[in-house]
């Protein structure tokens, strides 16, 4: 990830200009480190960016759908 890329993900996410350089100045001292990226986002208010929580997502509840194939097969038992 480049500081263009960093940039653009932290003006998606409704940064204020003021903290994307404050972000912007402190990733280029120090590297791009997404999970300092969001900790100093969540200590500035804002929601973080980098990190998703799908892994805690409980899949369970949902069926699975099996599709059919579109073609006749033959099948030996």
């Amino acid at each position: 990830m480049t500081l263009q890329d960093l940039q653009f993900a932290l003006e998606l996410g409704c940064v204020m200009g003021k903290d994307i350089d404050a972000i912007l100045e402190y990733s280029q001292e120090n590297g791009i480190d997404t999970e300092k990226i969001d900790t100093m986002l969540e200590e500035l208010g804002y929601d973080k960016i980098f990190e998703n929580d799908f892994d805690d997502y409980d899949d369970d509840e949902y069926g699975y759908i099996e599709k059919f194939p579109h073609k006749n097969r033959f099948y030996e038992d």
